[in-house]
């Protein structure tokens, strides 16, 4: 860890901030999902292509909510340990000192049971960080990936959208911007959070 007595738990609360954004903005995929589907419904035979596609957008929509708040919900708890590990560390820090600077002293052994489990429950704090940071890359990985299709949609929306009548064209030209806008802007969340991430191994 680069900075364990002060920047840790620092970049979890920033990054469980940016994943709760994301969340926010994956709910808005869902709902241009819908618009979708209701506008395809309404063109009818000249948007038939477009149906299959915003079937593609809602599942792109469905993982990205899901995903992003089981992130934020792994993001929250990194937070919160990491103020434990924090504690425990400051802990261990103090008990270092007063073994230090006293250590001819008659009384210093009565603080080895104390320091012992406080040293054990800094290692099982640290154990536990770790694991919850390797789930978290991984979840952000994850996401990161099924935004990728999201270009990929964006393409096909429009090749159908140029297919579909002058009269629902602009519509679903729209539904192709937004699914990119509302991806990038996600996955800029991820892309940032992926790089704090970084800072706490």
């Amino acid at each position: 860890m680069s900075n364990p007595n002060s920047n840790y738990f620092v970049a979890t609360a920033t990054i469980a901030a940016k994943l709760d954004y994301a969340t926010k903005v994956a709910q808005r995929l869902s709902l241009t999902a819908s618009n979708a589907r209701a506008l395809t419904l309404r063109a009818g035979q000249s948007a038939a292509g477009f149906r299959p596609l915003t079937d593609a957008i809602h599942r792109l929509s469905d993982i990205t909510v899901s995903s992003s708040k089981k992130i934020n919900t792994i993001a929250a708890l990194l937070s919160k340990m990491s103020v434990e590990k924090y504690r425990a560390d400051n802990a261990i820090k103090h008990f270092d000192a007063v073994y230090l600077n006293s250590k001819d002293s008659a009384y210093i052994a009565t603080l080895d049971e104390v320091y012992k489990r406080t040293k054990e429950r800094q290692k099982s704090l640290m154990t536990d960080y770790q694991k919850k940071i390797q789930q978290l890359t991984q979840e952000l990985e994850a996401v990161e990936g099924e935004l990728r299709s999201a270009a990929v949609l964006k393409t096909l929306c429009q090749v159908e959208a140029s297919q579909a009548g002058a009269l629902y064209q602009d519509a679903l030209n729209n539904v192709a911007e937004n699914v990119e806008s509302i991806a990038s802007k996600i996955k800029k969340q991820i892309v940032f959070s992926r790089r704090q991430v970084a800072t706490l191994l």
